[in-house]
């Protein structure tokens, strides 16, 4: 359900399970040393594999996977019954608007918060806050890197960015006709094979970077979930996959496609010679193990591991809603 959705007692039983991820023995310390808790895991795991999860064919399956694990660990962990709410950024979408969204408001995941300088020579806008109750919600782990390093969560939000996250670039967004070129817009690959035009932004680099700008949690493609907006940003995500799919699912439901191989941030695109299948295997490292996991496992999400819906429509809510 959309965050809009969600009564007050709602919204306050997801941010104590979230806080409940704080206080839950690590599981991965001989691979990420500097993990202290659940929420570490998992986002240790996601700085972990991180160079061979994006602008791939696999980007949308291994993200779903991470997520429907997450909430698993929440409703058995943590005593949670929900699901993870998504956070649908087009009733967001504006400069003034932005800054003003509910998902921001204190009772929820916190603003932009208060300005701190990282260094006295980089004049960019880093703030501290988002859930931010006491000193077990600080992030341990924080860039391409799963070393002790204790931080807060920081944002340096981009207004101007979230014209990407409009609802006319979903519904283009979701008019491809076939996976790969839905997947590879969604992404938002032309971003990176344009020398990093922000004009090609896809959603889903967007979602991130309007939170985290070049500074914040948020904008690090390695450690963003240590922001909780994560999971709401990509719970959207896998909704606009679903959605995406219902719109033909004898046709999609099963469709894949895309390179096995990342597109590289600098220097010359290769020509993949690999492509993704069905019968692709995933993990989450040690929160997924010994379980045996493929792409095909990831397509339906009332099929095999998954048990969950969307709601089959684009924008049920209105930007008044609260």
């Amino acid at each position: 359900m959309e965050k809009r959705s969600l009564a007050k007692w709602e919204q306050k039983k997801y941010t104590d399970a979230i806080k409940c991820m704080f206080t839950k023995s690590t599981l991965t310390t001989r691979k990420e040393p500097g993990a202290r808790h659940r929420f570490d895991d998992f986002c240790g795991v996601h700085v972990r594999q991180t160079d061979n999860i994006h602008l791939v064919g696999h980007f949308l399956p291994w993200h779903r996977l991470m997520m429907s694990v997450y909430e698993e660990y929440l409703h058995a962990e943590c005593g949670y019954d929900g699901a993870i709410p998504y956070w649908d950024w087009t009733l967001d979408s504006g400069v003034d608007e932005f800054p003003k969204s509910p998902v921001f408001s204190p009772s929820a995941f916190g603003g932009n918060g208060d300005f701190i300088a990282i260094d006295p020579n980089n004049t960019a806008e880093v703030v501290e806050d988002a859930l931010k109750t006491d000193n077990s919600l600080d992030s341990t782990l924080t860039g391409n890197s799963t070393a002790y390093n204790p931080h807060c969560i920081s944002r340096d939000f981009v207004p101007s960015l979230s014209h990407v996250l409009s609802k006319d670039n979903v519904k283009r967004t979701l008019s491809y006709p076939d996976f790969y070129h839905f997947d590879y817009f969604l992404q938002g690959e032309d971003f990176i094979r344009s020398g990093f035009n922000q004009s090609e932004f896809g959603v889903h680099g967007a979602g991130h970077f309007v939170v985290g700008g070049t500074l914040g949690s948020m904008g690090s493609q390695y450690s963003s979930c240590s922001d909780p907006t994560f999971y709401l940003h990509h719970a959207q995500i896998d909704r606009l996959w679903w959605l995406w799919q219902m719109q033909n699912p004898r046709k999609r439901l099963y469709e894949i496609g895309g390179p096995v191989d990342p597109v590289p941030f600098f220097g010359p695109v290769p020509i993949s010679t690999r492509n993704v299948t069905l019968d692709f295997p995933i993990d989450l490292a040690e929160l997924t193990a010994p379980w045996k996991i493929t792409f095909g496992d990831m397509m339906n999400t009332l099929g095999g591991p998954l048990c969950y819906d969307y709601i089959c429509y684009l924008f049920p809510f209105s930007k008044n809603s609260t």
